[in-house]
Formats: C-alpha cells, sequence, structure tokens
C-alpha cells in the first residue's frame, strides 16, 4: 500500500462516520498482540487545549530523556502529523505500512479506530517508553480509551459536539470516562463539570489534581489560554515526578502549529489560530484584544455546520471587523451564505468566497492585521498555501 493509498482507504472509512463501542478496536489490539500495554501512556480529554497540553507533555518528556510517541487529532496539513516519535511525524511510507497492517486484521473498523490502532502499534515497533494520547471524540467510547495510562488529563470541559455528545453534563460524564481505577487525574474544569469529575475520581479511588490557575512561566507558544495549558501540563508532569528544569525547559521548547501562531509570509504576518468551537473563540478573542488591541483587523473565517458558529461569531468579532468567509475542506462545512447572514446579523461586514485561492488573494491584500481561524480544516489549508509564500 502505497501512502495515497493509504489516503484513499481512509477516506473510504471515513464515509461510514463514526460508530459507537470499543469492541472493534480491542479486536484490533488483540490481532495486533495489544501493542498499548508495551509502554506506558498519558491520556488526555477535554474540549479545548488537548492538543497544546499534549504537545507540552511531550515536549517535557523528552527534556526528561524519554523515547516519547505522541498521538494528536485532526492533522493541518499532513496525516503524518497524528502520529510522531521524538518530534518527528511519521514519515509516508511508515504510515502506508501502519494502515496496511490494520486493514489486513479484517476487523470492521472505523476512521479512527483505524488511526488509533496504527499509532499504537507503531509506538511499540519504535519501542517508546511512553505515549502521550489525545482523545477523538468524548472519552468512553472514544478508540483510544483501550490503555490504562500513568495519569488521565482533563484539560477543560464545555459545549462541543452536542449532537454527539448531549449537554453539558453528559459531556462531563462522556470526558470523564478516562478515569481509571486508582489512576491520578488532573483536570482544569470548572464548576459542574468539575462536581461531575470530583464525583467519578473518588468512585474510581483516583487521586485528583485540579488547576485552577494559569502559570507564569516562559512559553513558547503565544496565546494567554497556553498559559492555562500549561499550568494543566506542569501539574500532570509533577505528579509523574519530573523535575522542574525539565519541566521549563519543555515549555521553552514546545511547537503547537495553529494556536495563536504567526507566520511571516511575503504578504505581512498572518495570525492563526484554530478557534473552533464557542470556548475556543474565547480564547483567542481574550488574546487578540490584550496583545492587539486597537486597529483594523481581517479575518479568513469559515465553520462547521455541526458547531454553535452563531455564538462563535458573537464572541469572537468586533464591530469593526471585516471577515471574508470561505468554506473548510469538510462535508460538514457550514454554507457560506449562512455564515455571512450570521455576520450581517451582528453588524459585522463580509464577504463570502467559495473558492479557497481567491479567498486568500483578498484576505492576503488586506491592510490590517490579518487573521485565520475557525475550523481546522480550513486553517490547514490556509497554513499550507501560506507556507508557500514566506
Amino acid at each position: 500500500m502505497t501512502y495515497e493509498e493509504s489516503l484513499k482507504y481512509l477516506d473510504w472509512l471515513a464515509i461510514f462516520g463514526i460508530k459507537e463501542g470499543l469492541q472493534r478496536t480491542k479486536n484490533l489490539m488483540a490481532k495486533l498482540q495489544e501493542p498499548q500495554n508495551f509502554y506506558e501512556t498519558i491520556h488526555v480529554a477535554g474540549t479545548n487545549g488537548k492538543g497544546s497540553v499534549c504537545a507540552m507533555l511531550n515536549e517535557i518528556l523528552r527534556q526528561d530523556g524519554r523515547n516519547v510517541g505522541l498521538f494528536t487529532s485532526p492533522h493541518l496539513e499532513s496525516y503524518c502529523e497524528r502520529i510522531s516519535v521524538n518530534g518527528e511525524n511519521i514519515s509516508e511510507e511508515d504510515f502506508a505500512a501502519q494502515i496496511e497492517r490494520v486493514k489486513n486484521c479484517n476487523v470492521d473498523a472505523t476512521h479512527f479506530e483505524t488511526l488509533t490502532a496504527a499509532a499504537f502499534d507503531y509506538f511499540k515497533r519504535r519501542q517508546v517508553d511512553i505515549a502521550v494520547i489525545e482523545v477523538g471524540l468524548g472519552g468512553t467510547l472514544d478508540s483510544t480509551n483501550v490503555i490504562t495510562p500513568k495519569i488521565s488529563v482533563i484539560t477543560n470541559i464545555a459545549l462541543d459536539h452536542e449532537n454527539v455528545l448531549g449537554d453539558l453534563e453528559n459531556i462531563a460524564r462522556n470526558k470523564s470516562g478516562i478515569i481509571k481505577p486508582n489512576v491520578p487525574v488532573v483536570t482544569g474544569a470548572t464548576g459542574k463539570p468539575l462536581e461531575i469529575i470530583r464525583d467519578i475520581a473518588k468512585k474510581n479511588n483516583a487521586p485528583l489534581y485540579e488547576v485552577t490557575a494559569p502559570a507564569d512561566v516562559k512559553i513558547n507558544l503565544r496565546g494567554e489560554y497556553q498559559k492555562f495549558n500549561a499550568a494543566v501540563a506542569i501539574q500532570a508532569a509533577k505528579v509523574l515526578g519530573i523535575a522542574d528544569d525539565k519541566i521549563l525547559a519543555g515549555l521553552e521548547r514546545v511547537h503547537w502549529a495553529g494556536r495563536f501562531e504567526m507566520v511571516d509570509t511575503k504578504f505581512g504576518k498572518v495570525l492563526i489560530d484554530g478557534a473552533h468551537n464557542p470556548n475556543g473563540a474565547m480564547a483567542l478573542r481574550e488574546s487578540l484584544d490584550k496583545y492587539f488591541p486597537t486597529g483594523k483587523r481581517t479575518f479568513i473565517f469559515g465553520a462547521l455546520a455541526d458547531k454553535n458558529f452563531d455564538e462563535m461569531v458573537r464572541i469572537l468579532f468586533r464591530a469593526d471587523d471585516f471577515v471574508i468567509v470561505t468554506p473548510p475542506n469538510s462535508k460538514r462545512a457550514a454554507k457560506v451564505e449562512t455564515l455571512c447572514e450570521t455576520l450581517t446579523s451582528y453588524g459585522i461586514k463580509n464577504i463570502g468566497v467559495e473558492n479557497l485561492n481567491d479567498a486568500l488573494e483578498k484576505f492576503l491584500h488586506a491592510d490590517s492585521l490579518k487573521i485565520a481561524a475557525g475550523s481546522l480544516y480550513l486553517i490547514g489549508d490556509v497554513r499550507k498555501n501560506l507556507m508557500d509564500n514566506v
């Protein structure tokens, strides 16, 4: 199987959507001889900040001298970003080989279950000491939830994927499904979700560490929200017994694309942020208001139809912002016309452009602060285009 063939196979699997249950993943693990049991793991769930916390823990563990695997989703530009060892993405050749190995298990697995199994098996083959594992969706029935980690991390809990996970209480219970008996839990959750986490942790005799304030340390990531993500990562690292100097060294070296990332292009600086739900929109707005409180802002923006984009628009944009709306490369993309109508209803000037290249042409020539935000599917494509204009 070539890399291109592996992508076509994954696209085919994606047609069948999400199927609940862990049995298919367990069957895959059995066929692959339980690869997830050959190394330690850290399991990370939450509404926002999962990827950033994973990236921080990955770098902290590397500074501590560990051989570290990292599994995250979704990717921005290449599937190979989802699986890495010691900061190096899996090669296209190895990615294709792993997908083929999983396919040959002859289990009726979903798209994400296949990726999960491919990652877990790859980490075994690379003989990692520990792997940082980000959940795909929720927690309880997420295909990654076949591990017994050294520590469980729940970054925060807010409304997202309500069509799948339900209301806030159900979301909290679902994400708390990664809590295991006697396994320490670190969380930055607040309010009712925190109460639920406390209850489930207590029932599992799982020591609970609550993070309540941002960290005042040097982080190699922009954005005010990263200070709180860093506090969560620091607490998790301390529970694992990692020394302060290793923790600080990791935070000073961490990189995570598409999160308040400033890209220099021949058209000037462009800020990219994957604010893909209301909670993320709030985090981006707070950082923009702190670092760029004055001056005009031009956005290129798109969202998925199953997100609360009305609330995202209300939170993210100022009255004098200008927004270029273009659809993310996803079958779940919200219609450009619908997003434009929403923006107009809040008095925000906008234009809808169906073609990304045409939208970028208008965006890059804007005489103002340029910000790409919204769906990760969109900012990944924007970022890829921008790298060609560095």
